[in-house]
């Protein structure tokens, strides 16, 4: 009851051992008192959000998975071999992170035809590790990743030079994430500043053992970098080949025609 005589209600909690905060009382020996997690799980599911945040994974695969890669939208059967070997290896890639984490070897999906499923997998394989493994992971596009390098220039520009430094900043965060997705590494030829940014990030997460998953339209050893670069990845990545095929036509198919079930109440 409050001052003016009315009853305040209670408020209710989805958890009542830790009133929704993720931490809850303990009585222990002696009387003694602590706190620890709830087992409601309230403060792993904030992680896991933070996580996928951060992750940065377009709304269009924000709830792809492995196991949901479909295999069978491939138009033949050497196409749809190839696409379950990749799944495979994805499966397994996932299974085996802890091990395969050590040696720092990540993945290079390629396939000449767009929409053939390469970015589908990869950003499947990171949304798994985040939720089966609580691994950090980001996405990225290499257009993207000039741009906020290209942004910074602006930034420095208007700080004044004592006030630089930025960029370094920028490259050492996209160097330090556990898992990175490079999405669409191109086979067009770069201006020399491109090479060398790039030579620095993929330089730096070699030397730090950090795993990085590639997609291209080309095989590593037609990509129109830097030879460093090319040699780098190389290092770091398992080329594995997708089928030179575009099923995004025949997705959109698909999804056009579960919707009008849904309508029609089939």
């Amino acid at each position: 009851m409050n001052g003016s005589g009315e009853t305040t209600a209670e408020p209710v909690y989805k958890c009542p051992k830790c009133r929704d905060t993720g931490w809850e009382e303990v009585k222990g020996e002696n009387d003694y008192t602590f706190m620890r997690e709830c087992s409601c799980g309230l403060l792993q599911r904030q992680k896991m959000d933070r996580k996928l945040k951060f992750a940065a994974i377009p709304k269009e695969f924000q709830n792809q998975t492995v196991e949901s890669f479909m295999t069978d939208c491939y138009s033949t059967p050497q196409n749809r071999e190839l696409a379950q070997m990749a799944k495979i290896i994805a499966k397994r890639y996932v299974e085996q992170f802890e091990e395969i984490q050590e040696t720092g070897k990540g993945l290079y999906f390629y396939s000449s035809v767009k929409g053939s499923g390469k970015t589908r997998l990869a950003v499947s394989i990171a949304n798994d590790l985040i939720r089966q493994k609580m691994i950090s992971a980001k996405f990225a596009t290499t257009l993207q990743i000039l741009d906020q390098i290209k942004a910074t220039w602006g930034e420095i520009k208007k700080a004044g030079p004592e006030e630089g430094g930025s960029e370094q900043q920028l490259v050492n965060d996209i160097i330090s994430v556990p898992v990175l997705v490079i999405d669409d590494i191109g086979a067009e030829n770069v201006k020399d500043w491109v090479n060398e940014r790039f030579y620095n990030i993929l330089n730096g997460r070699m030397i730090e053992k950090r795993i990085t998953i590639f997609t291209s339209n080309c095989r590593i050893e037609d990509l129109k970098l830097d030879e460093r670069i090319v040699n780098r990845i190389i290092k770091m990545a398992l080329p594995i080949e997708f089928p030179a095929e575009s099923i995004r036509v025949s997705l959109a198919r698909k999804e056009n025609s579960d919707l009008l079930d849904r309508l029609l109440g089939k």
